[in-house]
């Protein structure tokens, strides 16, 4: 893989995170010698709207989810399944019985791993709807959390390709989420500004996202070997 300025990156993304902000993203295509590979630059630089709180949009239980998730084949889907549940509250997807029972068997087994480890009260239950926590946000947090898990994602398989770790099947991820999802968002209905902001921000990130996917498998080869589970 050919360096720019001593970068093997897919993504390029600045220090200052998404989900605080929006940016006006630029996909550059290069070309060099016999190499013919194209690189992905991802350029955030232009601060969303003042309007937009500095904050976080996931909570810290789920900050525990993501840090319990090392590896990227287990961050991956483990962002996807925090920015669904924001489109499932908002009320963009539906959640079958099947999805829901085996959501509340997960959160079951998360607080009896914690019990076991020491780390949540002995007497605690498992809320009857796992996803009723979101209820502390607006719809406009909702989404920004949406847009959040996305750029999360694209800045891991950033970090795993330079450290040169397979990042395909992850990429492969990405580009099927947001060719899913993006029409989800799309289909938002805002109530105010902060809203339609916040809609236009979650679009922006997820077409830029699709955009460096597609770039980014167009340069990591297919493997032969089979997914791990």
């Amino acid at each position: 893989m050919r360096q720019i300025a001593k970068a093997s990156r897919l993504f390029h993304v600045k220090a200052s995170r998404l989900f605080r902000v929006a940016f006006v993203s630029t996909v550059l295509v290069a070309v060099v010698g016999a190499f013919v590979d194209a690189f992905v630059v991802a350029g955030f630089s232009q601060r969303s709207r003042s309007s937009a709180a500095k904050r976080e949009y996931f909570t810290e239980d789920e900050l525990d989810l993501i840090r319990d998730a090392q590896e990227l084949r287990y961050r991956v889907p483990t962002y996807f399944k925090l920015a669904e549940r924001r489109l499932i509250f908002i009320g963009l997807k539906q959640q079958s019985d099947k999805e829901k029972e085996k959501e509340k068997k997960e959160e079951q087994q998360r607080l009896k791993d914690a019990q076991k480890a020491g780390t949540a009260p002995a007497g605690k239950k498992a809320p009857e709807d796992p996803l009723g926590y979101l209820d502390d946000f607006t719809r406009s947090e909702l989404l920004r959390g949406y847009a959040q898990a996305v750029d999360e994602v694209m800045s891991n398989i950033d970090d795993s390709y330079n450290r040169k770790l397979d990042v395909r099947d992850s990429l492969e991820d990405l580009e099927k989420f947001l060719r899913e999802t993006i029409p989800l968002v799309e289909k938002f209905q805002p109530k105010n500004d902060s809203e339609r902001s916040a809609m236009n921000d979650a679009l922006d990130k997820a077409r830029e996202a699709m955009t460096g996917a597609k770039e980014a498998l167009s340069i990591v080869p297919k493997t032969e070997k089979k997914r791990k589970q």
